[in-house]
């Protein structure tokens, strides 16, 4: 019967037994620990110990929020886990001496991209068996007991252009015939990460990316749109949550080579201003507000997206700004829980 409601939604889409929940995680490079903390004490308030995978049937995120989407829900992670290896990547990608970076620098970028895959791949080896595991879920790898949540990370092809998104899946979504994709794990979280003047684009499939921050820093609305298409325009959505990674003001970072200023600066404050501008249309969308919640801190310092010995203080600003938002975990919590 909820099938033939709906003509246009393919029969490998199963009917959800309750309104959707649906995950959005914002860039923000190490401020993504903030994303994290705000996920853990939501889902302390939701069910102790619980993973998100268990509760959210659709999560996507770009750039950090990607890793993190990665990390919960095609690696079906608990949140303790996630933040210690979070952590981890964080000190073995970002913590290159001057020297290093200058080297770097002379091919377009600060970081190395090599050093972020073999830490995605440590992460995947670690929870996989094998660095080698694919974007796509397949069923018949998964045990009995394993719950699918469909994942998607963000990517633009090319550099620095307004482009369409692409959305590395984990899932087919055949209504708008798009098939899981058959990269490895490792090469989605490179293209959503390859933030301009920061990592080098990577190429999949003969294409190149660039970080999806380019024009979807805040993946909500490609969430929105995703779960849809997945089960239908009026398939009921319970709770839409959107986690950012720090106020706008947060995206004027600081820069150690000035020769970065002048396209880094363009760069992050459009990123910046694409969360605000996101997050402004489904606050303000009478079909979406219902069931729409944003948790966004605001910063005083301007923390840049490689400052990665500053993440206990990121983890602080998160701390505090739950202290003062209980209520509004609370009513997400109460709002997951069907209450």
């Amino acid at each position: 019967m909820w099938h033939q409601r709906r003509p246009g939604v393919p029969p490998h889409i199963d009917p959800p037994p309750r309104p959707l929940r649906v995950l959005s995680l914002d860039g923000g490079g190490v401020r993504g620990i903030i994303s994290l903390i705000i996920l853990e004490q939501i889902m302390h308030e939701v069910a102790p110990n619980a993973r998100p995978c268990e509760w959210f049937d659709l999560i996507g995120g770009t750039s950090t929020g990607g890793l993190i989407a990665i990390m919960l829900g095609r690696l079906r992670m608990t949140i303790p886990e996630c933040i210690a290896a979070y952590r981890e990547l964080a000190q073995e990608v970002f913590d290159v001496d001057a020297v290093r970076v200058a080297v770097n620098l002379r091919n377009g970028a600060k970081f190395s991209g090599t050093k972020l895959q073999q830490a995605v791949e440590k992460v995947v080896n670690r929870h996989k068996g094998r660095t080698s595991t694919k974007m796509w879920d397949n069923p018949e790898h998964r045990s009995a007991n394993e719950l699918a949540c469909r994942t998607f990370v963000v990517a633009i092809p090319g550099c620095d252009v307004p482009r369409p998104a692409k959305l590395f899946r984990t899932y087919n979504n055949r209504f708008q015939r798009h098939t899981a994709d058959d990269c490895q794990i490792w090469e989605a979280a490179r293209a959503t990460s390859c933030a301009p003047s920061f990592f080098p684009e990577i190429q999949v499939d003969g294409v190149y990316y660039s970080d999806g921050g380019l024009g979807y820093n805040n993946p909500t609305k490609l969430l929105l749109q995703e779960a849809q298409s997945l089960w239908g325009p009026d398939q009921r959505i319970g709770c839409l949550l959107s986690i950012g990674t720090g106020s706008v003001d947060s995206f004027m970072t600081r820069f150690n080579d000035p020769l970065d200023v002048l396209k880094s600066v363009g760069i992050f404050k459009r990123m910046a201003l694409n969360c605000d501008a996101v997050h402004q249309e489904m606050k303000s969308d009478q079909l979406v507000a219902p069931f729409y919640y944003r948790f966004n801190p605001t910063m005083d310092e301007h923390v840049s997206l490689d400052e990665w010995k500053k993440i206990r203080e990121l983890e602080n600003v998160a701390w505090q700004y739950l202290a003062t938002n209980s209520w509004k975990v609370a009513a997400f919590a109460g709002a997951m829980r069907g209450r």
